[in-house]
This record gives structure tokens, C-alpha cells and sequence, in this order.
């Protein structure tokens, strides 16, 4: 494979809230990308493992993390690597908590997406606003998201290399944004480029 044609995996992370999933579907729109949202590829098989672990419907419960966070991420980024064995971008929708805030977990989940050219994608937005938006979804997991005191502590921003996307503003101007940036920094015969991470 040519550096030429080496595919382009656009990890799209943040916290609940920030509007992720709605920037991630704008990017894939814009770049002909393969989409895939951690919620949506692992969600009916995680609420199933919920109830079978006693967690109910809350998929943050603590028996949910360690080795069954580390599969669910797993099966997302195997899809993403069999994508880019066959030549294909990716944008990959998951907050990534772990990899963003440690750059050896960074530089591991790089590896794994390897020779693919990685390029995170924070997305942020207020936390008013993002309380807002959990709580008009209306998910059973943000149900008891009903005062400041119930939010969760600020997710700091990642630790590496990472190219900033606003989650309030209109998601396709965003997306068309990102991507001129993109191409603003990165050469098309960069493997990696200016605005991968690791």
C-alpha cells in the first residue's frame, strides 16, 4: 500500500454530551468515510451484559469497566482495522477517555490502526449544554443527570495531538472546517501527517 493511498481513521472523541456522534455521521457525510459509533455497535450487546452483571441499565456501572470496556473497544477497532485493510477511511465515534488522557494508551491504539493516518478529533462544547442534551435524550443510563451536582467531574482534554471541534456550532460547517484544516496541515503523501496523534 502507497503512502498515497494509506487511509485516514478519524477518532472522534469527547465526553457524553459534546455531540460526537452528530459531528462524527457531518464527517463521515464530507468524507466518504465509513461510520462507525461505539453506541451503536455495542450498545444492545452491552445493556444485555448490564443486566446479566446486575448493572441494570447503567453501562458506567464500575462491573462494566476493565476487561469488558477493554472488548467493547476492541470490537470497534477491529471493524476499523478490517476497514482499513481494504483501503477504506474511518471515522470512529467513542469518548476514548483512556487513550486520550494517556499517550502510551495513544500511541497503542495508533499502532493498532497502523499504517492508517490517525487523527483525533476533540469535541467539547459547555456543560450546561451537554447536560442538556443527556437529558433530552432521555437514555435510561443519564436518568439521574438532574442537577449540577449529579454531573460528572470535567474530561480534561487530551494529552496528545488532537485537532479541536466545537459541538454547538451547525455540525456540517464544522466537519467542513476540520477537513480543511486537515488538508491545511497535512501533506497527501504523509503518511501520519501534521495532525495525527501519537
Amino acid at each position: 500500500m502507497s503512502k498515497r493511498t494509506v487511509p485516514t481513521v478519524y477518532v472522534v472523541a469527547g465526553p457524553a454530551g459534546s455531540g460526537k456522534s452528530t459531528l462524527g455521521r457531518a464527517l463521515a457525510r464530507r468524507t466518504g468515510a465509513v461510520l462507525l459509533d461505539q453506541d451503536v455497535a455495542t450498545n444492545p450487546l452491552m445493556s444485555q451484559i448490564a443486566t446479566l452483571v446486575g448493572a441494570g441499565q447503567d453501562l458506567d456501572h464500575p462491573a462494566l469497566r476493565g476487561s469488558v470496556r477493554t472488548a467493547r473497544y476492541r470490537c470497534l477497532v477491529d471493524i476499523a482495522v478490517d476497514n482499513r485493510r481494504l483501503g477504506r477511511s474511518v471515522v470512529m465515534i467513542a469518548p476514548f477517555t483512556a487513550e486520550c488522557a494517556d499517550a502510551a494508551a495513544w500511541s497503542a491504539l495508533v499502532g493498532q490502526l497502523s499504517p492508517a493516518r490517525v487523527i483525533l478529533v476533540w469535541v467539547s462544547v459547555d456543560r450546561d449544554l451537554a447536560l442538556a442534551r443527556r437529558r433530552r435524550r432521555n437514555l435510561s443510563r443519564d436518568s439521574a443527570l438532574t442537577a449540577e451536582a449529579s454531573l460528572p467531574p470535567p474530561v480534561p482534554e487530551p494529552v496528545v495531538h488532537y485537532l479541536p471541534a466545537d459541538g454547538a456550532a451547525d455540525p456540517t460547517s464544522e466537519a467542513t472546517r476540520l477537513m480543511a484544516e486537515i488538508e491545511r496541515v497535512v501533506r497527501p503523501d504523509d503518511g501520519r501527517g501534521a495532525a495525527a496523534g501519537g
